[in-house]
């Protein structure tokens, strides 16, 4: 992976710090590399990231999975906002 990496010019530290989301349709959403969840509801699920908070709005949201490093949801996404937090 590290040479595929390199060819593409992506840092180790820089790709694997940032959160990145894979939205399937309006029916699920893969988020990768997140900090905490800080709320969830079946309206609204709010995740910590490192870029600031990411707020997922919709009905019957559902987290079906988690582990450290990632977390699936499933419901009906109606929207993503990326609320970026303060710069250090």
């Amino acid at each position: 992976m590290g040479k595929i990496m390199e060819m593409l010019d992506f840092s180790d530290e820089n790709i694997f710090r940032e959160t990145q989301v894979i939205l399937t349709g309006k029916r699920q959403a893969l988020i990768e590399n997140y900090r905490n969840i800080l709320s969830c509801t079946r309206e609204q699920i709010v995740i910590l990231t490192a870029s600031g908070r990411l707020v997922i709005s919709g009905k019957k949201l559902e987290i079906v999975s988690y582990t450290k490093l990632e977390m699936c949801i499933r419901g009906r996404i109606e929207s993503m906002i990326l609320e970026e937090g303060q710069k250090k």
